[in-house]
Formats: C-alpha cells, sequence, structure tokens
C-alpha cells in the first residue's frame, strides 16, 4: 500500500513524486479497482486536458463567465442557505441530500464515517467578476507603487502621457498578473467553482493528500457517495474529493437541465450558450475603466506636481549653453478623466492597439512587433468595415488558444517528446509550445 504525504509546503522534487504515486494509486483505494487508474466513471481529474477549464471556456474554447440570472441559492432547510449555484445544479444536489438523508435514517450507511453523514453545501458558486474587481483594486495599487518607486510620476500629467507607462507596467507585469477578463477567467486561481457548476461538501485542505485519502477514499461511505452523486449527474473531482462537479453531457442531469432552462435540448452547449457569456465581449469597454481607474489612482494620490529645472543661457563669447543655479518650475496639474471622456476622444483603432498589446502579453504567446501590428491592423479595419464584435472576435481567435496552457494535452505531450532532449528545459518546451500555437491561430480574414 503506497503512502499519500503529498503536501504543499514539501520541496518541489518531493512534492513531484508524492503527486505522481496521488495521482497513480489514490483510486486504486476504491473498490473493485486494482492497482494504478487515472480515473473512473463517477471520479475524474480536473487537473488535466479538457476539464481543466470545464465552465471557464464554451465548446469553441473561448472564455466564458456565468450569467448571474441562472444562479439559484440553497434552501436553507439543506444548511447554507448564503451558497448559491446554477439553478439546475442547486436542484440535483438538493435530491442527492434528501436521498442521502433517507438513507442514513435507514441504516443504510454507516453512522460512524468522521465526515459523510450528512451532506452540507460548505462552498459552491464564487462569483468570478467580484473577485476581478477586487483583483483590479490590487493592482492599481501595485502600478501607483510601481510609478513611485520607479521615479516616473512626472512622466504622467495626462492621460495621453499616462498610456505609455501603463503599458510598460503591462509589458513588466502581465505575463503573470494578467489585465485582461478573458485571461483573468482562466487564471488557476479561478476553479470550476466560478462555473456556478460546483458543490463542496467538507472544508479540507487541496494539497493534504493524506487527508484526501484518510477522510475520503477510505471512508466506509465513500461508495455510497460517489454512485449516489453520478447517479444524480454529478461527478467527484480526484484530487479534491469532497468537491461534486455537474456533468453538463449526462443523462442523469438532464431532466434538471431542461426543467431550470425551459429548453428542449439539454446539451452541454446549449447550456454553455445560454446560462454563460462570451468574456471578449465585454474586454473593450473593461479596458478602458480599467485604464481610467488606473489613471485616476495617480491624480487621487497626487494631483499636482512642481518640477523644478536648471535654467539654461547661451555663453556669448563661445555660444555654449551654461546652466545656472538658477532653476525653472514648472506645476503639473493633473485632472481625473471618465469613461464617456475617453471613450468618445480615441479611436476605436486606439483601444483595439493597446487591447491587442495587452493580450500579447499576458497571454504570453509574444507574437513578433510585426505580426503583432498586422493582427492590429486587421483588427482596425474589421471594426471600420464591419462591426466591433467582429473585431474583437479575430483578436480572440489570435491569441484565446488554450494549447499553450500548462496541463493541456498539448503541452503534456510536447514535454514528453522533449523529455529525450538532454539539453531541453521548462522554457524550451514552452518556447515550441508557443510557436507552435503561433502558426495555429493563423487566420484569414
Amino acid at each position: 500500500m503506497p503512502d499519500f504525504l503529498g503536501k504543499n509546503d514539501l520541496k518541489s522534487r518531493e512534492m513531484l513524486l508524492h503527486r505522481t504515486v496521488y495521482n497513480a494509486y489514490a483510486l486504486a483505494e476504491l473498490d473493485q479497482v486494482d492497482g494504478p487508474t487515472i480515473e473512473t466513471l463517477q471520479i475524474k481529474d480536473f487537473q488535466k486536458d479538457e476539464k481543466l477549464l470545464i465552465g471557464r471556456v464554451d465548446r469553441t474554447k473561448n472564455p466564458v463567465f456565468v450569467d448571474s440570472a441562472y444562479i439559484k441559492p440553497f434552501a436553507s432547510s439543506f444548511g447554507g442557505s448564503n451558497k448559491s449555484a446554477l439553478n439546475f445544479v442547486v436542484d440535483a444536489f438538493q435530491d442527492m441530500q434528501s436521498k442521502f438523508e433517507a438513507n442514513l435514517l435507514d441504516g443504510n450507511l454507516d453512522p460512524n464515517s468522521v465526515v459523510l453523514t450528512e451532506l452540507k453545501v460548505k462552498k459552491a458558486y464564487v462569483e468570478p467578476m467580484k473577485r476581478y474587481d477586487k483583483y483590479l483594486k490590487a493592482r492599481q495599487e501595485e502600478f501607483k507603487s510601481y510609478v513611485i518607486s520607479e521615479r516616473r510620476i512626472e512622466e504622467i500629467r495626462d492621460f495621453d502621457s499616462f498610456v505609455k507607462v501603463f503599458m510598460d507596467f503591462v509589458y513588466l507585469t502581465g505575463k503573470n498578473q494578467p489585465f485582461t477578463k478573458s485571461m483573468f477567467i482562466l487564471e488557476r486561481g479561478n476553479s470550476v467553482l466560478s462555473s456556478g457548476l460546483a458543490v463542496e461538501i467538507h472544508e479540507g485542505d487541496y494539497g493534504d493528500d493524506r487527508q484526501k485519502i484518510d477522510l475520503f477514499y477510505r471512508d466506509p461511505n465513500f461508495e455510497y457517495l460517489k454512485n449516489l452523486a453520478y447517479a444524480h449527474g454529478f461527478v467527484i473531482d480526484k484530487h479534491i474529493p469532497w468537491r461534486l462537479v455537474a456533468d453538463m453531457n449526462s443523462p442523469q442531469m438532464t431532466p434538471y437541465i431542461r426543467n431550470s432552462l425551459s429548453f428542449p435540448s439539454a446539451a452541454a452547449s446549449v447550456v454553455l450558450f445560454m446560462a454563460f457569456n462570451n468574456t471578449y465581449l465585454d474586454d473593450f469597454v473593461s479596458l478602458a475603466n480599467m485604464m481610467v481607474d488606473f489613471y485616476n489612482t495617480i491624480v487621487s494620490y497626487r494631483s499636482q506636481t512642481v518640477v523644478r529645472e536648471p535654467t539654461g543661457v547661451t555663453e556669448y563669447s563661445s555660444g555654449r549653453m551654461v546652466f545656472s543655479s538658477c532653476r525653472r518650475t514648472e506645476t503639473i496639474r493633473r485632472m481625473e478623466t471618465s469613461f464617456s471622456e475617453v471613450i468618445g476622444k480615441y479611436s476605436n483603432g486606439f483601444w483595439l492597439d493597446i487591447y491587442a498589446r495587452i493580450r500579447n502579453s499576458e497571454t504570453g504567446i509574444q507574437y513578433s512587433e510585426v505580426i503583432l501590428a498586422n493582427i492590429i491592423k486587421n483588427a482596425t479595419d474589421l471594426v471600420n468595415s464591419l462591426d466591433r464584435s467582429n473585431s474583437l472576435r479575430y483578436i480572440r481567435n489570435k491569441f484565446d488558444n488554450l494549447e499553450h496552457f500548462e496541463g493541456s494535452l498539448f503541452h503534456d505531450i510536447t514535454r514528453l517528446e522533449m523529455s529525450e532532449d538532454p539539453t531541453a528545459t521548462g522554457k524550451s518546451v514552452d518556447e515550441v509550445v508557443r510557436r507552435s500555437v503561433q502558426v495555429a491561430n493563423f487566420v484569414v480574414y
């Protein structure tokens, strides 16, 4: 029997070894499972491939977020009335709770279980846009610190001069700290909880493998739980066994979806179309709002700055410029701006240029300046000849390719193939993936 000793505070090599053991043998703790197993019918690995971003991308791999109109609270009689999820998820889970409680009363479950003698919602939907707003507030403060520490405040006289300083900040930090909604949704800080599709029935340590095995996989009621969950359209997260995720393609979930969405078809594509919104359509307006807020943060910090410069005079005998001890002073007065003011002042081409450059930085695809300039030109032509949505869709197609994400199947295959090269590094794997994605993103309009 393997030891499951993986924890987040281990050194990187130890953690890798222990995580590998967990990944291979955790499911071997189940009845009727012998030897290393990655997934079962009822338990899935949500750290890999197409399940990595479930509920955060649509069927064409575009980032999406759930429409709050379809979010529903759990009834207080089942505990956790302040928790919520997608309406069909709530309905399915509450039917599951009723069945669990009935079987518990009938003596069909082990009453000595440590954690599985009741089903209560401990965690559920986490609204991603509220997290995004809070995240941007923190980024504003980071930008202010950057401006102060790098002594660039004198460069910011108005919104025009602010743009260059802001973009320098983007190039410096964007790869690890995104700016747009589209990229924020895909960050690891967001999980399937942000989709409204998941419910957690225990508050445990995500990084403690021993706890997962002892409290769940070896629990006398876990076999019952996974079968009950599956019978109601849920699968269990292999790496967080107290997390139940709605399977939108499950026949058992179909009646709940049809009833809640009042639509004859209950396919996952229909759910994603009706109950989710594309982020890229919001990115244009969000970008302008974000930049206004960043600029106004600097104005609020220091609305005016006195600049002192030495004055120069021409020496009569030699014609040379000589600086005297006298200094000329200039007062920079910064005025706050607004969304309506900047939208009215700057063209669509201006915003598309900034947007494409931010996406190029934060996705890590890193198109060359020549290619990027061509992307911007094509996007500008589209907005002028068609409309903004077509232009944004074009930019989306150039950057929202998930194959460069760590954990994707393409990334894993590339890493495996390059492992035979003794000179290969993690950085070189990323480079090969990035170049391949650039080629794959070739779009003709």
